[in-house]
């Protein structure tokens, strides 16, 4: 193990994860937008395809299920969400935007378009694709650990 936290990439990785949550805790802040990045996320696929199950959220964002489930029951209690039981299997729940919650989508987008121009300036194209390539390697490796 190296002696300098400052120079483990898994460290480092988990530095600017912490970092970019809490810029874009500002900048949605700042815009008086009432919703969490965790929150976001879920409305994110939501927007992407409205009716997911519970499970399959967790599984598309990679959060655990419980974390998921309180994210959900929390943007419902915010009128952003509603939750009905699946028609073909009973044990499942989908979920579907309210229109208050497709109401802040372009906002939302914004903020995390004005976070990513924070975060990447002075990084081109070239070097964003090649972080992209490493964090997916990243990504994988941990997942088929994780199986």
């Amino acid at each position: 193990m190296q002696d300098n936290l400052e120079n483990i990439v898994n460290h480092r990785v988990s530095i600017v994860a912490v970092l970019m949550k809490r810029q874009i805790f500002k900048i949605l802040s700042k815009k008086e937008l009432k919703v969490t990045p965790d929150q976001w996320v879920v409305l994110y696929y939501l927007w992407q395809h409205n009716g997911l199950s519970i499970g399959e959220i967790a599984k598309q964002s990679k959060k655990d299920f419980a974390n998921v489930t309180r994210i959900v029951d929390k943007l419902i209690k915010m009128e952003y969400l509603t939750k009905k039981r699946d028609k073909n299997d009973s044990r499942k729940s989908n979920v579907f935007l309210q229109p208050k919650g497709n109401a802040i989508k372009e906002d939302i987008q914004n903020c995390w378009k004005e976070a990513s121009d924070i975060a990447l300036k002075g990084i081109s194209k070239i070097e964003q694709e090649q972080l992209m390539n490493i964090l997916t390697k990243i990504e994988n490796n941990i997942l088929i650990d994780l199986e």
